[in-house]
């Protein structure tokens, strides 16, 4: 008479349970990391129209992106030899308190504020009429540990503090500044079309230079509306972020001037812009040199380092020459500086 083997001496059994495990480890078990990668260069002209433009362009202008996902152990394994996997720390990438969804609602947001500034930028620069209102600070996320998640809500817009107007991120912190942790303040806010007037104590944002940072505790964003002339329409679908915004400027204005400021080249780029036309230092530049690169970029507008920390500039002169790139690594500061290399370009040759 057979017995049947027990089940964990079947060989089949063993080896399928241990791929399983494996599988787990390497692609399900969370670590406390995400990857950043080389993303993808995507012309910009489908994204954006401006109102009556005719203009064709031989070239094309590219923004850049990266890819970011949150990590593997598979994948922190392979970014100790493959330099395209970035391992990051999930506190330099999340805010305190902030998961992945909210995360990639946060990306859009500045997203939204970066196409603002682009087209605020674009058309000073061109000087074509625009217009600008601030209609207040709206609250983007509420800190949960600070006094002010007791009152305030996401989407609320704050538009007084002790009965001082605030039109914008900058002077919400300024007048929060002179006051003293502990201390309560009188908003003036709008919230479904209604007006509250709450008080908040202020809690600590943290030390800065010896002294507690007084705040109310949420991310604001500055509530605006634009009016141009022409109108400008932008579509960048699920893509987040700051970092297309001098590329978005450049293209604004080679449609209000229906010319061709690419001269026939594939000009790839990126960086934040202010609505002054600064333009500002982003993350991942090496990254975002290999997208151009595999795109077939002939130029590559990249932050200028000014300030000390910035990096931008060297890591994209270090990347392109690491990878042996053909195409021009050019510096910027501003949106201005940018459109003028632009036209003391000649047009390019057919090869």
């Amino acid at each position: 008479m057979e017995h049947s083997r027990p089940w964990y001496r079947r060989p089949w059994i063993i080896t399928g349970l241990v791929t399983a495990a494996l599988i787990v480890l390497l692609f399900v078990m969370p670590t406390p990391y995400y990857i950043m990668q080389p993303g993808s260069a995507l012309e910009v002209r489908p994204m954006i129209q401006v109102e009556g433009s005719r203009n064709k362009e031989q070239g094309a202008f590219f923004m850049t992106t990266v890819s970011m996902r949150e990590g593997n152990l598979l994948a922190a394994i392979i970014s100790r030899w493959d330099s395209r996997y970035e391992l990051l720390p999930r506190d330099q990438v999340l805010v305190e308190g902030e998961d992945p969804v909210e995360y990639e609602r946060r990306q859009k947001e500045i997203m939204k504020q970066s196409q603002q500034n682009a087209i605020l930028a674009a058309f000073r620069e061109a000087g074509h009429p625009v217009k600008e209102k601030l209609l207040g600070v709206r609250v983007l996320r509420v800190l949960e540990k600070m006094s002010g998640a007791q009152v305030l809500k996401q989407g609320d817009i704050i538009h007084r503090v002790n009965g001082n107007p605030v039109r914008s991120p900058e002077e919400l912190i300024r007048q929060l500044s002179e006051k003293k942790v502990g201390e309560t303040v009188r908003l003036e806010l709008t919230r479904n079309g209604k007006t509250l007037t709450p008080k908040v104590k202020l809690g600590s944002l943290g030390r800065v230079g010896g002294k507690d940072r007084p705040g109310i505790g949420i991310e604001p964003v500055t509530e605006r509306k634009i009016q141009t002339e022409p109108e400008v329409t932008i579509r960048a679908e699920e893509i987040g972020g700051p970092s297309a915004g001098l590329m978005f400027s450049l293209e604004i204005i080679n449609q209000l001037e229906n010319g061709d400021l690419t001269r026939g080249y594939r000009v790839a780029g990126t960086g934040t812009i202010s609505p002054e036309g600064e333009v500002g230092q982003i993350g991942g530049i090496q990254h975002k040199i290999v997208a151009a690169d595999e795109e077939g970029a002939d130029i590559f507008f990249v932050p200028a380092d000014i300030r000390p920390g910035d990096s931008n500039e060297k890591k994209a002169l270090r990347t392109a020459k690491e990878i042996g790139a053909d195409m021009k690594v050019i510096p910027v500061k501003s949106l201005r500086e940018a459109l003028g290399f632009l036209k003391k370009q000649g047009l390019k040759k057919a090869s």
